[in-house]
């Protein structure tokens, strides 16, 4: 691998960090506030607060980390699929862990949305954001 694909690959990688973290605080937020409500179960917050967070962040992704606009519609059923993979994820987590195991459901969400994200990064810059003719 040449330099100049390293560091096209850490400068993607930054910058999907970046926009995972405001994902993340978007996520967060809804979740604490719909949670707060005490009118859904933890998981279905959890899955309406993901969905949400998953199209923010395909679109900042799309446009500023990856520069990959044909496709818009196919490829955001690919992040979104992706994306709920790693939602079932954390909502299997939260069951455990906060349902049966009665531990705390921010650390519980927080520590499992860590792993989802690594595991989207490189799901999402092989598959959702390839660009055609590159292999």
């Amino acid at each position: 691998m040449s330099k100049i694909a390293k560091k096209e690959n850490l400068i993607q990688l930054v910058e999907y960090g970046i926009i995972g973290i405001l994902g993340f605080l978007v996520d967060l937020g809804i979740f604490y506030f719909v949670q707060r409500l005490e009118v859904l179960p933890i998981e279905v917050v959890n899955i309406i607060s993901s969905s949400i967070a998953l199209i923010h962040n395909y679109l900042w992704n799309s446009y500023v980390t990856f520069k990959v606009y044909d496709r818009f519609w196919l490829r955001l059923v690919g992040y979104f699929l992706v994306g709920q993979i790693t939602t079932l994820f954390t909502t299997i987590c939260l069951w455990i862990f906060v349902t049966i195991l009665h531990q705390d459901k921010y650390a519980v969400k927080i520590i499992s949305m860590i792993v989802a994200v690594l595991l989207q990064f490189l799901i999402n810059k092989k598959v959702t954001f390839k660009r055609k003719g590159i292999s």
